[in-house]
């Protein structure tokens, strides 16, 4: 299973746990799903809290955790959950302006997730 794990979650949010569905960043985040040949069956989407009081004591060994920007990493490293960190998919992120940046961070990801 890969976890991909966001932080404080947008209004727009359908689900307070869920991170991401209903807002414009989850297009995004699919979009590098796909793009990193990953199947949506083999993904969780959370919020960090919900993350490490719901289900944090069943990743697994060989499971992955990917925490979408700076914020979500901070408190996975809080909680010493070992993770990969990818900028978030906020469409306010100048850095997702920058394809060529766009293209490393994915490939580095991939590689994390394929290991």
């Amino acid at each position: 299973m890969i976890y991909f794990i966001g932080d404080k979650p947008s209004k727009r949010n359908v689900d307070p746990k869920v991170a991401f569905v209903g807002t414009t960043s989850y297009k995004t985040l699919l979009e590098w799903i796909y793009r990193m040949n990953l199947s949506v069956n083999d993904i969780m989407l959370y919020n960090a809290n919900a993350f490490i009081q719901n289900v944090q004591d069943e990743v697994k060994e060989d499971d992955f955790v990917v925490a979408l920007g700076r914020e979500a990493s901070k408190t996975l490293e809080q909680h010493h959950i070992p993770h990969h960190k990818i900028p978030h998919p906020s469409g306010l992120n100048r850095m997702l302006n920058d394809k060529k940046q766009v293209n490393e961070f994915l490939k580095g990801c991939k590689e994390y997730v394929n290991t």
